[in-house]
């Protein structure tokens, strides 16, 4: 197992709630969200099931701050990212 290493964001976000600033659920903190926007968070705003026709489409990517706070989140909800997909543990 690896050193974690926990920067002041990371040590606020378990002491308050975050909120999310962008977004479908702007102004929902991450414990609110539910899970499928959760795990398109924790993959920094790609699906799987999505790709763009349009070659000049401007993707969105998620903050690393909110990308890692959502991998927390999910971890703490008991769910774990095997390969492509997410499962409960």
């Amino acid at each position: 197992m690896g050193v974690i290493i926990i920067g002041d964001y990371m040590k606020n976000y378990m002491k308050k709630d975050i909120v999310l600033n962008f977004g479908k659920f702007k102004g929902c903190t991450l414990q609110e969200i539910p899970e499928n926007y959760l795990f398109w968070l924790c993959n920094r705003g790609k699906s799987m099931y999505y790709e763009s026709d349009h070659s000049l489409e401007i993707t969105f990517k998620v903050p690393f701050n909110i990308w890692e706070l959502a991998r927390l989140e999910a971890d703490r909800r008991g769910w774990t990212k095997i390969g492509e997909r997410w499962e409960k543990k």
